[in-house]
């Protein structure tokens, strides 16, 4: 609806009456469009990016675990924006993942500022996997934390300053709407992985490679259930190429990750929560950050988990997709169904990786006589 510039109303009306002219003014604001409720959410992103089965009959739907059916887009929105800790999962290639999470930060924003969630937690960071503890003096560069005079920076000196493109994540354009979207909402962008080196400390040394595991609630095992399932995926992740004694270092590095990860959300004011930006399997409630959230006390009907998942052209099933524990319970709280990426056969690549890797190996073996 276009404003009303009043004076040219007026103007045009020339010797009509004021009085007239409020009668009629009346009318036409009766008969006009309903103004957007401020409590809706903002629309969705379904300018699809992503190539693969666009027209798949689940491709747009949001899954409900409470439901336990499709649900609206403003009920995820609403649910996300009442939540202390959200947990965004993602394919890292999909882009529109990204833009899905992007999204949720922003109903977050402009719920609560509509009031539609008053009392609820303030939320304070947006901790990204991609983002490691060592960058931090980077990010204190990007914010100007030590200048006399803070200059601001948008998306692409985050990116440009972050050093994205060496970092080995998809590129930096997938992920500048979630950055933006972050930005412009005010919420401080922390890291939510440990460094390269501790993972290789774990990796090596077990729980005596971390600081302090009782901490970080890693000295509490997981359901034998949960640890074999964890297991099986690395298994699978890998696409059964690993030796069978990297699994327990390679499933203890999981968990640390997971662990450091719900630390970074908990580096907070006290009753104050944030949003995670990570993998679909660092989303799930029976063994990955919420577990470790709930470990050190938080509550948790405070927490909810999206997983962003492709659809595949073959299955329409929607309980297929969905993540489950160990009972065959969900996972996760939300599913948003997407198109897919279209990519190289990750399975061929890492063949072709480990023969390369062998080879190298074996060259350096010394000769036997």
């Amino acid at each position: 609806m276009t404003a009303v510039n009043h004076n040219r109303v007026f103007r045009t009306l020339g010797c009509v009456s004021a009085g007239l002219f409020l009668v009629g003014l009346v009318l036409w604001f009766s008969t006009a469009p309903a103004f957007a409720d401020n409590r809706d959410v903002f629309l969705p992103p379904v300018e699809w990016l992503s190539q693969n089965h666009r027209d798949h009959t689940l491709v747009g739907k949001v899954w409900s675990r409470k439901a336990d059916g499709f649900v609206t887009p403003q009920v995820l929105g609403t649910a996300v924006a009442k939540a202390r800790f959200i947990l965004l999962g993602e394919v890292h290639d999909n882009p529109d993942h990204h833009l899905w999470q992007a999204w949720a930060i922003r109903n977050i924003s402009k719920l609560r500022g509509a009031r539609l969630v008053e009392g609820a937690p303030q939320i304070e960071v947006v901790a990204m996997e991609m983002l490691r503890a060592d960058q931090i003096p980077a990010l204190d560069k990007f914010y100007g934390r030590d200048a006399e005079v803070p200059r601001p920076r948008g998306a692409r000196a985050f990116g440009r300053m972050l050093k994205w493109k060496d970092s080995g994540w998809p590129d930096f354009k997938m992920y500048r709407p979630i950055v933006e979207a972050a930005l412009s909402n005010q919420f401080v962008i922390v890291p939510a992985s440990p460094t390269r080196e501790e993972n290789k400390e774990v990796s090596k040394k077990g729980l005596a490679g971390i600081g302090d595991a009782r901490a970080l609630a890693l000295d509490t095992p997981l359901k034998e259930a949960a640890s074999q399932a964890l297991a099986e995926e690395i298994k699978t992740g890998h696409c059964g190429m690993l030796p069978d004694k990297s699994i327990a270092p390679m499933s203890l590095v999981q968990r640390f990750r997971d662990a450091v990860m719900a630390d970074a959300l908990l580096n907070v004011s006290a009753e104050r929560g944030g949003v995670l930006i990570a993998g679909n399997g660092h989303v799930r409630r029976d063994r990955a950050v919420p577990w470790y959230l709930e470990a050190r006390g938080v509550a948790p009907e405070t927490i909810v988990t999206v997983a962003h998942m492709e659809v595949d052209g073959s299955d329409t099933d929607p309980a297929s997709y969905i993540l489950r524990d160990g009972s065959g319970a969900a996972a996760v709280d939300f599913v948003v169904f997407t198109p897919a990426t279209a990519r190289e056969d990750m399975c061929e690549q890492m063949r072709a990786y480990m023969a390369k890797h062998n080879d190298a190996k074996s060259k350096k073996q010394p000769k036997s006589e």
